[in-house]
């Protein structure tokens, strides 16, 4: 499976994006935001099923990340990446199948069914 395999990997620091192609020669632009908002932890997929619950609850300010910079990238295995955010969030694995479903792309993004696409505290964002 190609299209899950990483040819190549950039973490543009002045774009704030990381910069996938695959092995099936697709490329990707994650935004360091998006992916942060995407993470697959336990802990932030439960903020987001709650928000999804109940979008006008807040976010204590102490629970926001101040900046989305990544100070590390690590390999897990052969099938992930962990992210090591500036915050010290570090705990969420992005599997690469999952990585690539979060294709934010036009093509991949059209592709996605609505329970799929990509979510902001609980509401749908078109082109987030």
């Amino acid at each position: 499976m190609n299209e899950t395999r990483i040819r190549a990997a950039n973490l543009n620091d002045a774009n704030a994006t990381l910069d996938v192609t695959w092995g099936d020669g697709h490329a990707s632009v994650f935004p360091l935001k998006y992916l942060r908002e995407n993470c697959p932890c336990a802990t932030c997929r439960t903020e987001r099923e709650e928000a999804r619950k109940n979008p006008f609850r807040m976010i204590p300010a102490g629970q926001r990340p101040q900046s989305l910079a990544v100070t590390n990238i690590e390999g897990v295995g052969q099938y992930g990446l962990k992210f090591v955010w500036n915050d010290g969030h570090s705990t969420g694995i992005y599997t690469l199948e999952h990585l690539r479903a979060l294709c934010p792309c036009e093509a991949c993004a059209s592709q996605r069914t609505t329970d799929e696409k990509p979510y902001v505290h609980g509401i749908y964002i078109p082109g987030g």
